[in-house]
């Protein structure tokens, strides 16, 4: 080919491509984007728009999508936007649902870019709304919205970002309660450590957490098989759920497991159905966003080894009835058998009963057993490592293929692979939840004289 034709065209080619990119950086008008939304919405629907955009001089269209994220089978619509008049990086992600026939307006959330508009998206899958934003160079986070006719419930939240010389790739899911990380080294991509477990939400004792918020987490994947993976059948066979609550001197535990065959014992050495819950001291750093790294003078590490010894406690089940259940304290290291913590054992409570589906344990666990530094009250959501064994053994003949099952993909080499709980102060609740209707709730109770 002639190399002339070769440049004009290449030439061509780049003043298109340039032309595409300087037409999405510069946006669009709102007639633009009406044009647009008339593949998905009737031009009614597409009316219901102006109320929120009134003038289309004052506005300038990014990033949308269409898509249901309220559970009714029809489209709802999110949207980019930037007021002209607002000089500064601020621009507003519009969510609207489909109710009754109208485009309304659920809510209106400000973001900051950092660059370019671009750099905030929204896309609709899977029946939720994500939006992406760039925070910082190599820091990015989406989240995850869903409206279920009373409420915008953050459903999710993934972020990457860099710490010291690890990438970390944190995924957060609010409503099953599950939390997954992976930490890469960043110069060479090499997997540090893998991270994933069940996150239970500790609320103060006597809350009641409020519409959209989740408080019991469910372990049931194969992941969390710590050993017998060939004996497992599946979530009937050996899986839990775990919640939780405290007050100024006890933590509160109730541990379900299901279980098809729940084997007791008839002696203390007999092979049986038994749980064990190991507690990491280790008092997370504020600044780094997991409990996997630790902060050193010369950067940041992943957490191997435990910080302090770890304190646990072996729960034998009885039998469900005259033999009732008992608990027996475990430490890593004898140096914390203190007479502190020998007295605070003594104040542990626990009560087993047999249930269709298995059984379900809890326990009073005094605050003075684990460390003294984790005592209420919290002014900031604290986590706390803690490991949940359950041995399941399905057939006391046959020891050996007992199924161990935790409460994350834990790895005995590496102490930050257990699970975790969030220790939440009064008033907070764990996730995001933003009732839409409220305001108008008020008013109308105030106007009936309430």
């Amino acid at each position: 080919m002639n190399p002339r034709k070769v440049f004009v065209v290449a030439v061509g080619v780049a003043i298109l491509l340039t032309s595409a990119i300087a037409s999405a950086q510069s946006g669009m008008t709102r007639d633009e984007f009406y044009r647009k939304l008339e593949s998905y919405f009737d031009r009614e629907l597409i009316g219901d728009l102006d109320s929120a955009f009134p003038d289309p001089r004052s506005v300038t269209f990014y990033s949308w999508d269409a898509g249901d994220f309220s559970g009714d089978g029809n489209y709802d619509l999110a949207c980019v936007v930037r007021h002209r008049a607002e000089k500064d990086k601020r621009l507003w992600v519009y969510l609207f649902v489909d109710t009754d026939g109208f485009l309304t307006l659920v809510t209106r959330k400000e973001y900051r870019f950092v660059e370019l508009p671009l750099e905030v998206g929204v896309v609709v899958r899977y029946g939720v709304c994500y939006v992406t934003e760039k925070l910082q160079q190599f820091n990015w986070r989406i989240t995850g919205f869903r409206f279920d006719g009373i409420a915008l419930l953050t459903v999710s939240e993934y972020r990457t970002q860099r710490v010291g010389s690890f990438t970390l790739d944190r995924s957060l899911d609010y409503m099953r309660l599950q939390i997954a990380e992976r930490v890469t080294t960043t110069l060479t991509g090499n997997l540090a450590v893998e991270r994933k477990c069940a996150v239970v939400p500790i609320y103060p004792r006597g809350v009641i957490p409020g519409h959209g918020y989740r408080r019991r987490a469910q372990a049931s994947s194969i992941d969390y098989v710590q050993r017998g993976a060939y004996y497992w059948s599946g979530p009937d066979d050996c899986s839990t759920t775990l919640a939780g609550a405290y007050d100024t001197s006890y933590l509160y535990l109730t541990i379900a497991v299901r279980d098809d065959e729940v084997v007791t014992a008839y002696c203390d050495t007999c092979p049986a159905d038994r749980l064990e819950l190991w507690f990491d001291l280790y008092m997370p750093d504020s600044t780094l966003p997991s409990i996997a790294l630790r902060r050193e003078k010369r950067g940041v590490s992943i957490r191997r080894r435990p910080d302090a010894p770890l304190v646990g406690i072996g729960i034998h089940l009885g039998n469900f009835d005259a033999q009732p259940a008992s608990v027996k304290l475990l430490v890593s290291d004898s140096s914390m058998l203190t007479r502190l913590r020998m007295k605070a054992f003594a104040d542990v409570a626990i009560h087993a009963e047999r249930q269709s589906e298995g059984y379900v344990v809890r326990l009073r666990i005094p605050w003075l057993l684990m460390s003294g530094d984790r005592i209420p009250p919290f002014r900031k959501p604290t986590p706390l490592g803690v490991l949940v064994s359950i041995t399941d053994v399905d057939n006391e003949f046959r020891p050996e293929e007992a199924t161990i099952f935790c409460n994350a993909m834990y790895d005995p080499s590496i102490v930050a692979t257990e699970g975790e709980l969030v220790i939440l102060p009064e008033g907070e609740g764990y996730g995001n939840v933003e009732y839409v209707y409220a305001e108008r709730i008020v008013e109308q109770l105030q106007r009936g004289g309430f």
